[in-house]
């Protein structure tokens, strides 16, 4: 079990002999001397050296499925998820033990609930595909827990995160229902804004004539006064 909580096979097994090779004893002695040693490897931790001892085992055996698990182990140990999950695949379709090929669909499966969990936009997605992964799994191995659980981990993963996402559209739809309130608010206050600042305008201006009226009769006021008198006409004489 790792941090996620899901559970893999990490299962070497033994590699199967090949049809040409089947007939000879030395051939039956060599594929089972570069498996142990692989095996060895793979189990010291030695994912690299492993991975030689399974391919120069497939390059003289190509259709051996065991070989094929064993490398994908390798692979998805070293972090080569699509490695690993190419050639699980091929063991599905070409082994003929059911419990190798249920290991092997579960195998997927894991590959694909793992992902889901590194990917928000695709996680719905690959988790259905992970569960349809376990159910041909336990189709093969219907008495596996570890695929069970497995399984009913990922439909519950599944079940929240469709919760999760129309929580999420609720919340943005209010948090966009809030802003548009907002945004209404704010236009409803700018326009009592222009408005006021019209008003003031027009006011400040209407005291501007006003004091310009009040300054000319002033004006013409004191221009009156001080106006020349006429001389009279009258003889004084």
């Amino acid at each position: 079990m790792i941090r996620s909580g899901i559970i893999t096979y990490i299962i070497i097994v033994l590699a199967c002999l090949s049809p040409n090779l089947a007939t000879s004893v030395h051939a039956q002695n060599w594929i089972y001397r570069y498996t142990h040693i692989g095996n060895q490897k793979f189990h010291k931790g030695q994912t690299d050296k492993a991975e030689q001892y399974y391919l120069r085992l497939l390059k003289e055996a190509p259709n051996n499925s065991r070989a094929m698990f064993n490398l994908a182990d390798a692979y998805l140990a070293k972090g080569d998820v699509r490695g690993a999950d190419s050639l699980y695949n091929k063991v599905t379709q070409i082994e003929t033990n059911p419990q190798v090929r249920s290991m092997a669909w579960h195998n997927r499966g894991y590959i694909s609930q793992r992902a889901a969990l590194q990917s928000r936009e695709q996680e719905q997605q690959l988790l259905r595909t992970a569960i349809e992964q376990y159910k041909q799994a336990l189709r093969l191995e219907p008495h596996s827990d570890r695929t069970r659980y497995n399984l009913a981990l990922c439909q519950k993963q599944l079940k929240e995160s469709s919760n999760n996402k129309q929580q999420n559209k609720q919340q943005q739809k209010q948090q966009q229902q809030q802003k548009n309130k907002q945004d209404e608010q704010q236009q409803q206050q700018q326009q009592q804004k222009n408005n006021s600042n019209k008003q003031q305008d027009k006011q400040q201006t209407e005291q501007y004539m006003n004091l310009a009226r009040q300054a000319e009769r002033r004006a013409l006021e004191k221009l009156k006064q001080h106006q020349p008198k006429q001389r009279s006409k009258d003889k004084n004489w």
